[in-house]
């Protein structure tokens, strides 16, 4: 299963955890602002994953397994007023 997080997108097995998915997606963001600024402050990015509509607990991140299909979407935070 490939999932395209930017550029180049990254390979998966069917079967594998969200919380790998978790991992490239932070990894490939680590230089973002907001995020960064989040994690020294916070210790977390704050992002949230959403698996075929259903909003995913940080938590259940280990427990999440992929499959080929599956609609993940990731809504990153923001600040404004």
């Amino acid at each position: 299963m490939r999932v395209l997080i930017g550029s180049p997108g990254c390979e998966f097995l069917a079967g594998a955890r969200l919380s790998d998915l978790v991992a490239a997606y932070e990894e490939k963001l680590a230089d973002d602002p907001m995020i960064k600024t989040l994690k020294e402050k916070t210790g977390k990015s704050h992002l949230v994953f959403i698996v075929n509509g259903v909003v995913i607990k940080p938590e259940m991140f280990d427990q999440i397994r992929l499959q080929t299909g599956d609609d993940v979407r990731i809504q990153h935070p923001y600040f404004g007023g």
